[in-house]
């Protein structure tokens, strides 16, 4: 009961920001506003843990701690590390109902509120069933709203909510392109001698 009552709060919380009030160019979803400072949301989050991200080292990740939302069972935090650093640019939310009657009333919301989705990112035998609405405001800024479903184990099952500011991310890459790429091309990198150590054996 205590969680069904923690999830009716966050559903609230979510439908009550600008990122679900029809503005056209959501940026707010449970609190979190793109483009602020991370520093804003230090009490939900450990920023002393934050990292680069792996696949993306010109984001650095911090995970939202345990319990910071309601209804909310993990999260992270992903801001920029080169032309704006600590500036958000990409939320992630997982909840703790993983069906998918949660996930089809938020998509129902979702698509009530935007419009049907942009783009399917899903695979076909719908181990992965992912939406994506894409949206543009009048300075050409990008942002992009992920709502996915998974019983893949290795995405972590459940529902989940990305929502990136594509423009943000872009600027960032260039940046860290620009200042750590171009130069150690031109310093020169290794490069792989024999494709025999990497042929599992």
């Amino acid at each position: 009961m205590r969680r069904i009552l923690l999830l009716i709060v966050t559903l609230t919380a979510l439908c009550a920001t600008p990122a679900l009030a029809g503005e056209g160019f959501p940026t707010t979803l449970a609190g979190f506003t793109l483009g602020e400072s991370v520093e804003r949301y230090e009490d939900y989050c450990h920023m002393e843990r934050a990292i680069p991200v792996s696949d993306a080292p010109f984001l650095s990740e911090v995970l939202l701690k345990p319990g910071a939302l309601p209804g909310v069972r993990g999260g992270s935090l992903a801001f920029g590390n080169c032309k704006s650093e600590g500036r958000l640019v990409r939320i992630k939310l997982k909840f703790y109902e993983r069906g998918q009657d949660f996930f089809s009333r938020l998509n129902d919301r979702y698509e009530a509120v935007f419009g049907k989705p942009d783009k399917y990112l899903g695979d076909a035998f719908k181990n992965v069933i992912a939406w994506e609405w894409l949206f543009t405001n009048g300075k050409g800024q990008r942002v992009s709203l992920v709502l996915m479903w998974s019983r893949d184990k290795e995405m972590r099952p459940g529902v989940s909510i990305k929502m990136t500011q594509e423009t943000d991310m872009d600027e960032e890459y260039a940046c860290f392109k620009t200042e750590h790429e171009e130069p150690m091309e031109k310093m020169g990198m290794s490069k792989v001698r024999s494709l025999d150590a990497y042929v599992p054996h």
